[in-house]
C-alpha cells in the first residue's frame, strides 16, 4: 500500500494496522520514489532543524563521555546508548509528520525501546559475525599454502617482503565481495528499527520483515542508500561542517521512505 503525502508532503497515513499493511505490500509491491523521500526529509528536517543539528551534537558528546568510561561505558554505549538514540531522527520525524508535540526531550524517545533495540542490535551484530567469520576462514583457506611458505621463510630468516605484500593484496581483493554481501544485508535490515519502533513488533521479527520489504524493491534501495551516501560524501567536503546538514537529511529521508512504503499512524506512539 502506497501512503498519500498530504499538507506541504509531510506524511499522513490512515489508521490501517500494520500487519495488513505489510501483507499488502509483500503481495501488490510498492513504488519507490527516490527524489521525493529525499525531498520530504528535506521539508522535516527544515521544520526542525535547530533541534536535529542540537540532537546530533547531544549524540556525538554521550558518545564522547561513555567512551572515557573504560570498558563498561563502550559497551552500553554500543548496545543499549546508540541504538536508542540512533532512532530518534526517526521519532522526531515521525512526531513532525503527524503534527505531534516536537520538545527537545522526544528525541530520546528510542529510550522507550531500549530493550528490544539493544536486543536488535545484538541480532544484527550476530548476523554480521556469523557471515564474516566463516568467510574469512575460507578465503585464508584458498591461501593455505601462501600461508606456510610465508611461515617457513620466516622461520629461515629469509623474510622476503614482496611475498607478504602478494599475499596481503590478495587477500584484499578476496575480502570485496564480503564488503558486499555485508552491504546488502545492511539495506535490508534498513527498515528494522522502524519496524521495532513504529510497528510494535520483537527484534526478531523487525529483521525478518525489513528483509522481505527491503528485497521486494532491492535495487532501488540500493540506489537509495548510494544517493545518500554521495550526500554525506558532499558534506563531509564542506570541512565536515555539511555532515550538520547531510546527516539529518539521510536519517530523515529514511523515516519518509519508510513511511511512504510502509506506513505509520498517529497511534504508534504515544505522546
Amino acid at each position: 500500500m502506497e501512503n498519500q503525502i498530504l499538507d506541504e508532503n509531510v506524511s499522513q497515513s490512515t489508521e490501517i494496522g500494520f500487519d495488513e499493511r505489510v501483507a499488502n505490500l509483500l503481495s501488490n509491491g510498492y513504488k519507490f520514489d527516490l527524489g521525493n523521500y529525499i525531498s520530504i526529509g528535506s521539508k522535516i528536517l527544515g521544520k526542525n532543524i535547530g533541534g536535529y543539528i542540537a540532537f546530533l551534537f547531544s549524540i556525538l558528546i554521550i558518545s564522547i563521555v561513555c567512551n572515557f568510561i573504560p570498558v563498561i561505558g563502550a559497551l552500553a554505549n554500543s548496545f543499549f546508548i546508540s541504538p536508542a538514540l540512533s532512532v530518534g531522527f526517526a521519532i522526531m520525524a515521525y512526531r513532525i509528520s503527524k503534527n505531534k508535540s516536537t520538545d527537545f526531550g522526544k528525541f530520546f524517545g528510542g529510550f522507550n525501546f531500549i530493550g528490544q533495540l539493544a536486543l536488535l542490535n545484538l541480532l544484527l551484530i550476530i548476523i554480521y559475525v556469523a557471515i564474516v567469520i566463516p568467510y574469512i576462514l575460507i578465503a585464508l583457506g584458498t591461501q593455505i599454502k601462501e600461508i606456510m611458505d610465508l611461515v617457513a621463510n620466516y622461520r629461515s630468516g629469509d623474510e622476503d617482503p614482496m611475498l607478504i605484500l602478494q599475499f596481503f593484496l590478495s587477500f584484499i581483493v578476496k575480502l570485496i565481495p564480503l564488503f558486499f554481501i555485508l552491504l546488502i544485508v545492511q539495506i535490508g535490515f534498513s527498515f528494522s528499527k522502524y519496524i521495532l519502533v513504529f510497528g510494535k513488533k520483537g527484534a526478531l521479527e523487525a529483521i525478518t520483515t525489513s528483509f522481505k520489504i527491503v528485497w521486494k524493491n532491492f535495487i532501488s534501495f540500493f540506489l537509495f542508500f548510494v544517493v545518500l551516501f554521495l550526500i554525506n560524501v558532499a558534506g563531509a567536503i564542506c570541512l565536515l561542517v555539511g555532515l550538520l546538514y547531510t546527516v539529518p537529511l539521510s536519517m530523515c529521508a529514511m523515516y519518509a521512505a519508510y513511511d511512504s512504503i510502509v506506513g505509520t499512524n498517529a497511534s504508534d506512539i504515544e505522546d
